[in-house]
């Protein structure tokens, strides 16, 4: 039969262009989408036709020109139509139509045929149809090589988007506006923008912040870089407590949080004041840090080097007492102003005696040469103990790294 299959599907050439306005009026009737989507103009539609009917008909034949790929028409149409992100299943169903378009033109010349049986065409229509489906299964190969290597651009141009906002880009004209369209953000939302550290497994140390808050119908956007997870969160309206609530199930390492900020076009300022807010927590403490919340601890931050100076200057006699002695003076200096400088809010906390925290406080006092009560005094303090908390929890210092620290 393989003769008969051939004889009919080179009678069948002849007819070419009457089966690609079939083919062309099938799709347009029973595949509207295809077309109507204006994803396919109605010429490369009817191109596409004709070239692929024109090289099954070569298969059927045996006819395909020497030194060409058997299905390469079927595969340059996958690619295409993945390029217009047409759906893979109605691209699908217009090549099946094309099959059928075939298939009846080859039973109408059977019917004008007397040689030719109904035994005979159960096998032409085997021919048919395998070639049909293996044309099919290489398009939708080249279709689907197609969407990943379109869905890697598109992360590679969402990725590049992102990290051009963060650098500040959303001040230029108009580019705050061509990134909230590809990103699916609004330009004029109030943001608040988040930096999480790495966790101590080397995983985000925020676990599913996106699905966490758009279950919520809250829209972000998510850039793993280096050492950091960012996120830039729009809030539309809601209250950044209630969003930030949203996440705090998934913290499991520090993450800072800027302050709102107006527009796209400002988490660039956002970005930087939220990388302030995570340093503003110990390295090893897990949590939201959020900047407004801990300005004094940000203003350390900000200048480690004014950080290390302070807690030499203001705390050094105090560091270079033996372990016991300093770790029992820091943390009662620590209580003491916490509590707004109460002796016996602090002895209740200390479990000790008010004369003892007396005591104490005393000592203190004559270690660092003033009054802890005095204002600018409590004031350096208090800074001095923040930055010693920030410097004693980063591996980068330690307290036994000063000359004339003891153990």
């Amino acid at each position: 039969m393989v003769e008969l299959t051939e004889r009919m599907a080179r009678a069948l050439a002849d007819e070419l262009d009457t089966l690609t306005e079939d083919l062309v009026a099938d799709i347009l009737t029973e595949n509207p989408g295809y077309h109507d989507a204006a994803l396919v103009t109605l010429a490369e539609l009817r191109h596409s036709c004709r070239t692929n009917l024109r090289r099954v008909l070569q298969l059927l034949g045996g006819r395909v020109p020497a030194g060409v790929q058997p299905f390469d028409a079927a595969a340059a149409t996958g690619t295409r139509r993945a390029e217009q992100r047409v759906p893979l299943d109605s691209v699908l169903r217009s090549y099946r139509l094309g099959g059928r378009v075939i298939w009846r033109a080859l039973v109408r010349m059977a019917k004008e045929d007397e040689r030719v049986d109904r035994e005979q065409m159960l096998d032409v229509a085997t021919a048919v149809w395998t070639v049909v489906d293996e044309a099919s299964s290489a398009l939708a190969r080249a279709y689907r090589d197609a969407e990943v290597r379109l869905r890697r651009l598109d992360e590679h141009r969402r990725h590049a988007l992102v990290e051009d906002l963060l650098r500040g880009r959303g001040q230029e004209g108009g580019f705050a506006e061509q990134a909230a369209a590809e990103l699916g953000l609004p330009v004029q939302s109030c943001y608040v923008v988040l930096a999480a550290d790495l966790a101590a497994d080397g995983t985000p140390g925020l676990a599913g912040p996106q699905d966490a808050l758009a279950v919520h119908g809250v829209r972000s956007v998510w850039q793993p870089r280096a050492q950091t997870l960012v996120g830039l969160v729009a809030l539309e309206r809601r209250d950044v407590g209630s969003v930030l609530e949203l996440l705090r199930a998934g913290v499991r390492a520090r993450v800072g949080v800027s302050p709102n900020v107006q527009g796209l076009g400002e988490v660039g300022t956002a970005h930087d004041l939220a990388l302030l807010a995570l340093r503003t927590l110990p390295q090893e403490e897990a949590g939201l840090a959020a900047l407004d919340q801990r300005l004094p601890e940000a203003l350390v931050a900000r200048s480690p080097e004014l950080g290390d100076r302070l807690v030499e200057v203001v705390l050094g006699p105090l560091l270079r007492l033996p372990a016991a002695e300093r770790a029992v003076l820091l943390e009662t200096l620590t209580v003491w102003l916490e509590t707004n400088r109460s002796a016996a809010a602090t002895a209740a906390r200390l479990y000790c005696h008010r004369n003892t925290v007396l005591n104490r406080l005393r000592r203190l006092e004559s270690l660092l040469g003033h009054a802890p009560h005095d204002y600018r005094g409590g004031l350096a303090l208090s800074l001095a103990l923040i930055a010693h908390e920030l410097r004693h929890c980063d591996p980068a210092h330690s307290d036994t790294g000063h000359s004339g620290h003891s153990a």
